[in-house]
C-alpha cells in the first residue's frame, strides 16, 4: 500500500493512537495508527548528518554488527544532530522533540495496559520508561562518559515478501535535494541527508521485557555530500593566540624531501 508521508513538522502526536490486540500467537500486540481513518505513522524527516549508512548493495549483511544470513540483511541509516556546516543543526532539535513526543504517547499507554503488555502490575510511570527502548538516542563519549549528542536509527529489510511463499530483494530510491531519482546513487558518512521513514511496528519482550518503536525508512534524499559541506569560516579557539613565528598559510605545502639514503653505509654490504 503506497504511504503518505507528511513534514515531521505538521504530524500532530495527538492524532497517534495506540491499540491493544494480539497476534496469531494470541501474545499482546500494539498497533500504532494516524488519525481517524487509522492511517499509518509516515513522515519525512528533517535534514541531518548520517555517520553510519548501509542503504545499498546488501546493507549490513558481512558487517560485524549484520546477520550471518543475507535474508536477514538490513538496509540501515542512522540521523545525528551532528553539526551542519559548522552551524547547529536547529531543525534537528523539533524534530528529536516530535519524536520524543510519540515516545511519550506510548509510554503512557504502556503503563496503562501493563499487565497484558508487560505482566506487571503497580510499576510506575518511570519504573515503565526503564523498559522503553527510546526513538532517540543518547550518544556518549566513551573515554569520559559525557553527552556528545544524539541519533536516531531507522532500518529496513533488504528482503521483503512477495505475496507468494517467497522473498525478492528490495532497493532503497535515492535522490537528489530536489527528489530526482540518482541512479547507483550512494550514502556516504558525513552525507547531509533527509529521509521518508515510518513506524513499521511497535515491538515487547525485546530482552525480557523491553519494548519500543521499531522505525523503517524507504527513500534517502542525499541534500548535500559530505565534501561539499562548507567548512567552518573559522575556529574561535586559535583566534587569541599570538604566537612571534606565525605565517600566513601559503596556498601549496611541499612534501619534505627526505635525505639521501645509503644501505651500504648502514649495513656495510653491497
Amino acid at each position: 500500500m503506497q504511504k503518505h508521508y507528511i513534514p515531521f513538522e505538521t504530524l500532530d502526536v495527538d492524532h497517534v493512537n495506540f491499540a491493544l490486540g494480539a497476534d496469531r500467537h494470541n501474545k499482546p500486540s500494539i498497533a500504532l495508527t494516524y488519525g481517524a481513518a487509522g492511517g499509518e505513522v509516515a513522515m519525512v524527516s528533517c535534514p541531518a548528518i548520517t555517520m553510519w549508512p548501509r542503504v545499498t548493495g546488501d546493507g549490513n549483511f558481512g558487517t560485524m554488527w549484520g546477520p550471518a544470513d543475507i535474508t536477514k540483511a538490513k538496509f540501515t541509516l542512522d540521523l545525528t544532530d551532528t553539526p551542519i556546516s559548522g552551524s547547529e543543526n536547529a531543525a534537528f532539535n523539533d524534530f528529536r522533540a516530535k519524536m520524543e513526543e510519540i515516545d511519550e504517547r506510548l509510554l503512557s499507554f504502556v503503563t496503562d495496559n501493563q499487565l497484558k503488555i508487560l505482566g506487571r502490575k503497580n510499576l510506575s510511570r518511570e519504573e515503565v520508561k526503564m523498559l522503553q527502548i527510546r526513538s532517540v538516542r543518547p550518544k556518549y563519549d566513551k573515554i569520559s562518559g559525557s553527552l556528545t549528542g544524539h541519533s536516531i536509527n531507522l532500518s529496513s529489510s533488504k528482503f521483503a515478501w512477495d505475496g507468494m511463499g517467497g522473498k525478492y530483494a528490495r532497493r532503497i530510491t535515492i535522490c537528489d535535494h530536489k527528489g530526482v531519482t540518482v541512479p547507483n546513487g550512494a550514502v556516504g558518512p558525513g552525507d547531509a541527508v533527509a529521509t521518508t521513514f515510518f513506524a513499521n511496528q511497535v515491538y515487547t519482550g525485546v530482552g525480557g521485557d523491553k519494548f519500543g518503536i521499531h522505525w523503517s525508512f524507504n527513500d534517502v534524499s542525499v541534500i548535500c555530500q559530505r565534501a561539499n559541506l562548507e567548512m567552518k569560516p573559522e575556529v574561535s579557539a586559535f583566534q587569541g593566540a599570538d604566537w612571534s613565528f606565525g605565517r600566513e598559510y601559503m596556498g601549496t605545502v611541499s612534501e619534505p624531501v627526505p635525505d639521501a639514503y645509503d644501505a651500504t653505509a648502514q649495513f656495510g654490504a653491497e
